[in-house]
């Protein structure tokens, strides 16, 4: 009786190592890129989550040289595309308030020597600006109009009420729309509230 021993030849291993090599080279590139491309959603809520944090910041007014007694009104804005020395390019946005009530905005630092910006929460820089022009966020756009003298600025005061750049509350939902490559999506803020979501 002849016995049939189990195993692999020598070129059936060399074979399966020889397509084992060649499915790593085809897949290394898309294991160790990185990250995945941020989506247009994805940035819409980042937006969203930002507009967020400074109507919040307008109701905490923790640390602040402008106490309530002196400054009742005390505002964050929000400035998209708003031209600032402390976030540069064309195509940003910012977190600022005017700390001391001088009327100068986003001041680094102002008169106290404090900067007049939100922090940014992913790094703990002092001054909150978010450029679409490098980086993670090259290639987006977010664009709004909130009304008021300068329409790319929102602002909150300290109940959390949305404002445009002149401070008179809103009276209708305003949109932002955040895109890139043909694909967008809209944020709406909501008068009186201030709710902010992706649609």
């Amino acid at each position: 009786m002849y016995m049939e021993k189990k195993g692999f030849t020598i070129i059936e291993l060399i074979m399966t190592m020889l397509l084992a090599a060649i499915l790593a080279a085809v897949a290394a590139p898309y294991l160790f890129r990185g990250q995945a491309p941020l989506t247009v959603p994805a940035f819409a809520r980042k937006v969203a989550d930002d507009i967020r944090y400074a109507q919040s910041l307008a109701m905490l007014r923790g640390g602040l040289d402008t106490p309530q007694t002196v400054n009742p009104y005390f505002l964050y804005r929000v400035r998209f595309n708003v031209a600032d020395a402390n976030c540069v390019g064309a195509n940003q946005y910012a977190i600022v308030n005017d700390a001391d009530n001088n009327g100068a905005w986003g001041e680094n630092p102002n008169g106290s020597g404090q900067v007049e910006s939100g922090r940014l929460p992913s790094t703990g820089a002092e001054y909150f600006c978010v450029s679409m022009e490098s980086g993670d966020y090259a290639g987006f756009t977010a664009t709004a109009n909130f009304g008021g003298s300068i329409p790319g600025v929102l602002s909150f005061d300290s109940l959390g009420v949305p404002l445009d750049s002149d401070g008179a509350a809103l009276t209708a939902a305003k949109t932002i729309t955040v895109s890139r490559g043909g694909e967008s999506a809209l944020i709406t803020v909501t008068p009186n509230t201030g709710f902010t979501a992706v649609q």
